[in-house]
């Protein structure tokens, strides 16, 4: 009998398998990752802003009075207590709003994450905001 040199195809069937189902899961924990990356991104661009917003008070005596993201960046701009806007990472909106000055609401939309705090009328552009900060 013969022997011959190379693989089966079984064996070539099953290596590719078990290779295709290895980069699956690979791809799915990166895309996963760069969620978690983004979600930080915002989390952090409106941490970011609550500071500017509380020493924007301090000196003011109260919040910027708008429900348009842009007004209340540009009051903080114009003040020196934020030095650029930040902007979402997938080109989503941020969102706030402060209707009496003494409260106000800071919305963002997370992709990874579960809920964490309603903003029930906020549109962050295309998706409807899942992630909320207040005054503290």
């Amino acid at each position: 009998m013969k022997k011959r040199k190379g693989f089966t195809f079984i064996e070539l069937l099953v290596t590719t398998t078990i290779i295709l189902l290895l980069s699956s899961i690979a791809m799915v924990s990166y895309q996963s990752a760069n969620k978690r990356g983004r979600d930080n991104k915002r989390k952090a661009d409106l941490e970011k802003v609550r500071t500017a917003l509380e020493m924007y008070r301090t000196d003011n005596g109260a919040y910027p009075l708008t429900e348009k993201w842009e007004v209340m960046i540009s009051a903080l701009k114009d003040g020196n207590y934020l030095n650029e806007e930040p902007t979402d990472p997938k080109g989503y909106s941020y969102y706030y709003n402060s209707d009496n000055g003494k409260s106000y609401e800071l919305c963002a939309y997370l992709e990874a994450e579960g809920e964490t705090g309603s903003c029930e009328t906020a549109s962050c552009g295309e998706v409807t905001c899942n992630y909320k900060l207040t005054n503290p």
